[in-house]
């Protein structure tokens, strides 16, 4: 899913706002039209867990 940032007033919605979780083909629709452009969540890396031994401290 991606996030769309809107650059001009769309369906009711003013410039600014973002529309959260769109399928990636209406993304790529809104963004062709020049109404957003696409933001794609960033995945966070999973947090590394201590190991026993020498390094774990």
């Amino acid at each position: 899913m991606v996030h769309v940032l809107l650059t001009k007033k769309y369906k009711g919605r003013n410039a600014g706002s973002i529309l959260n979780d769109l399928p990636e083909g209406e993304a790529t629709a809104l963004e062709n039209i020049g109404v957003g452009q696409k933001h794609r969540e960033e995945e966070q890396p999973a947090p590394k867990k201590a190991g026993k031994g020498a390094e774990a401290e």
